[in-house]
């Protein structure tokens, strides 16, 4: 079994700036696999959404082809 490793940072996530719904939704989910800490999981995706706001839609279809 792994070990577990507690992080400590101060981040937060954007405030005010509007997300896709769809894909908030599915950035959380994917980020499941990274933590199951859901205010970390939605800043991690809305991070990921800042730098390409289809983000998750592309990283589905990269999942289907393996």
């Amino acid at each position: 079994m792994g070990k577990t490793i507690k992080v400590t940072a101060n981040f937060k996530a954007p405030k005010g700036k509007n997300y896709d719904k769809t894909q908030l939704a599915a950035g959380k989910k994917v980020e499941k696999e990274h933590t199951n800490n859901k205010k970390v999981q939605k800043i991690i995706a809305k991070n990921h959404l800042d730098e390409d706001k289809k983000y998750y839609k592309k990283l589905k279809k990269v999942e289907k082809k393996k």
